[in-house]
């Protein structure tokens, strides 16, 4: 029976319940101290530090928890102070050495104290680091004795949330498990070690650190043990995974994004060859071990939460090399040929003939290869992956076979309105009132019926270039730099309505908003450029030196002309009267020249100055000449001498890069315009076209494909 004094717990009762509380044991002065830099930064946001460093100890700031221990057994609760007691930082000091002896009686330690090596005390308060990664992560020559004794001891403990499947829980590491660690060490026996003692070969490392993102630290190999081993270039890892007699690893498992370990050897492409040649092994030969396991499985059609298959995927992110061995992948073995995307048909001589798989490439499919080519303006490389076959050959096939025709039927049909358009603009009536000739003549008749063609051709071009842009739903950075005709084209339409409307309210401004219309209409003629290589690579040109230096030279220009105009209007106030000048005639004919007082006058005879028409000598009456004079002297060696030059210079320098990829380009453009005629609801009557021929190329009669000879 307890013992009770003055009303309290005798020490028995006391006993008992420290154990069945489950408090760390280590007494307040056996704690370390948390670190200042820990306490400045409260429980707020924190500097993110590696897993493992050998320059700081790992965090004690738990925060302050009371939990009920169910495997509490009586009688077997230690004294506070036994010299035997494994604390956290004993424990860690013991596995990152690699000594087994150190770990001497921590078996019996935690049979005594009823506590297993997954309570938070042993844990990292920050990470959630166990004492089995912190040995992973402090191997001597591949190797750390004390792993085989961790798990052995976690056995024999019981351990109702085995060590071995323990994820660290912040927000950078989570989901990574003691697995990952061996995997990315590049340990093979450690790997068959965990996976013998139970480790889920399913774990997913998700935490911010394996997502991919625009800016900081990460490394994104699919959070799963199969897609790290493969993206890590260790085949023979993936085999076991893949063959052990344990836990067999799933091909067709997703990580929280929905890629395969075939995405994410898609996502760690660099088109580098020395990646380039280790990610199209590994993905040959992670499509073989599929084969092994089920011959029905098609792993290449598994897709994404973004609804991507690996070769979509690739398309997307702009992975060139990997893209062109996907699309151009042969496989010569009978066993595995059906793998091929590439079917050599006959030869004789240098002549090849080839069937290539048209799956997820030919526009018949939805999100398809070309589509994501021709509307993934964000897309790096796209230029490059439309000139490569199949995609090449695809696309000229189109345009020979309806695309051209219909293009050059377009081309007629545009060039007609515009004549139509600039004649009515020029005959023009000097009234608005009344709107229409009162007396119908034949002039009349031609000159109302040209009205009509342009309002249905105003209405026709607002109308498609809407659908355009919602097709494409583009970004404004991707829009103005991908899109800028099409652009164009809808503010020519829109303004050519605008005058009607303007017209028909008897407005006079109807005639400014119809040359703005007219101007454009002629500026977007260059569309049609990108039916005819020669004018379609000049094409590209204008554009590229547009957008990327000519623009770019005005933003300058423009801070220039307006930081000198605002001076000098400031410096030379108002331009003299006649009364205070005889005359201004009288001052032009002595060489003198009135003051310019107003801001947008003095922008304009600089802009003269600049382009060489302008004169120095139109501040000769203004109150501080000299220093006007030194202020269009900066002027003049700022614009004329440094940045026309400049610009000449980076103008010829892109010019020059262009001209080495400008024909690709051009077939880039000439793809979207393709598809767009494909899509065009006035084209769509007959139905979407299908590329190609169907046949079996397959392991038996079923596998038949749609490819393109």
């Amino acid at each position: 029976m307890d013992n009770f004094t003055n009303g309290q717990p005798g020490p028995g009762r006391r006993n008992r319940l420290m154990g069945l509380l489950e408090t760390d044991d280590s007494t307040p002065e056996d704690k370390p101290a948390p670190s200042k830099k820990e306490e400045r930064s409260g429980p707020g946001k924190r500097e993110q530090r590696p897993l493992e460093t050998p320059y700081q100890k790992e965090s004690s700031n738990f925060p302050p928890k009371v939990k009920i221990n169910l495997n509490y057994r009586p009688g077997l609760v230690s004294n506070q102070k036994d010299s035997n007691r494994f604390d956290r930082d004993r424990l860690f000091s013991a596995v990152s050495r690699g000594s087994p002896e150190a770990l001497d009686g921590l078996l019996e330690y935690l049979r005594s104290t009823s506590k297993f090596l997954t309570d938070s005390e042993y844990t990292d308060a920050n990470t959630g680091k166990t004492c089995l990664m912190k040995a992973l992560l402090n191997l001597k020559n591949g190797k750390n004795d004390t792993i085989p004794r961790l798990l052995e001891i976690d056995q024999n403990t019981h351990n109702p949330r085995p060590l071995v499947n323990v994820a660290c829980s912040d927000c950078y590491y989570r989901g990574q498990t003691a697995l990952h660690i061996a995997i990315e060490k590049r340990s093979l026996d450690l790997v068959k070690l965990l996976v013998e003692n139970g480790a889920d070969v399913h774990a997913r490392a998700h935490g911010e650190f394996f997502k991919k993102k625009k800016e900081g630290v990460y490394f994104y190999f699919g959070e799963l043990p199969l897609s790290l081993a493969a993206c890590t270039n260790q085949l023979e890892v993936v085999e076991y995974l893949l063959n052990n007699p344990h836990q067999k690893a799933r091909l067709q498992e997703q990580d929280t994004q929905g890629n395969t370990v075939l995405h994410a050897l898609v996502m760690i492409a660099d088109d580098t060859e020395e990646n380039t040649k280790f990610v199209s092994t590994t993905y040959v030969e992670i499509l073989k071990a599929g084969v092994k396991v089920d011959p029905s499985w098609k792993l290449e059609e598994i897709v994404n939460y973004d609804g991507l298959n690996p070769l979509q995927l690739a398309a997307k992110t702009g992975k060139v090399e990997i893209f062109k061995h996907i699309i151009q992948r042969e496989i010569k073995d009978p066993v595995y040929r059906h793998l091929s995307r590439k079917f050599t048909e006959w030869t004789y001589g240098p002549i090849h003939v080839c069937l290539y798989d048209l799956s997820s490439i030919d526009s018949f499919e939805e999100n398809s290869v070309l589509e994501i080519l021709a509307y993934s303006s964000d897309t790096p490389n796209r230029y490059k992956m439309v000139v490569l076959e199949p995609l090449n050959k695809l696309l000229q096939q189109k345009w020979e076979t309806f695309a051209s025709k219909r293009f050059y039927f377009s081309f007629v049909s545009y060039l007609s309105f515009m004549i139509i358009f600039t004649a009515i603009a020029y005959y023009q009536p000097l009234r608005v009132k009344p709107s229409f000739p009162v007396e119908f003549t034949a002039g009349g008749f031609l000159w109302v019926s040209g009205l009509i063609i342009i309002l249905l051709g105003g209405i026709y071009l607002i109308f498609a270039q809407s659908l355009y842009l919602r097709r494409r739903r583009q970004s404004l950075k991707t829009m103005c730099s991908d899109s800028c005709i099409e652009i164009l084209i809808f503010i020519q339409a829109f303004s050519l309505l605008l005058s009607a409307v303007l017209y028909g309210a008897s407005s006079e401004n109807y005639v400014a908003v119809m040359v703005f219309s007219l101007l454009l209409g002629w500026v977007n003629m260059l569309y049609y450029t990108r039916g005819f290589q020669r004018t379609g690579i000049y094409s590209v040109m204008i554009q590229k030196t547009i957008l990327r230096d000519l623009l770019r030279f005005l933003l300058v220009y423009m801070i220039f002309l307006f930081g000198f105009a605002a001076a000098l209007v400031t410096l030379m106030g108002d331009a003299p009267s006649v009364s205070q000048n005889k005359s201004l005639a009288h001052l032009e004919s002595t060489g003198s020249h009135a003051m310019y007082g107003g801001l947008l006058s003095v922008s304009l005879e600089l802009f003269k100055i600049t382009i060489g028409m302008g004169d120095l000598d139109f501040q000769e009456h203004a109150r501080f000449r000299y220093f006007v004079m030194l202020l269009l002297l900066l002027f003049v060696i700022l614009t004329y001498i440094l940045l026309l030059n400049m610009l000449i210079a980076l103008m010829s320098e892109t010019v020059t890069d262009i001209s080495g990829y400008s024909k690709s380009v051009w077939k880039l453009q000439r793809a979207i315009a393709i598809l767009e005629i494909e899509k065009a609801w006035l084209w769509r009557q007959g139905g979407k076209r299908r590329s190609g021929c169907f046949m079996s190329v397959g392991l038996n009669k079923k596998d038949e494909r749609w490819c393109f000879r």
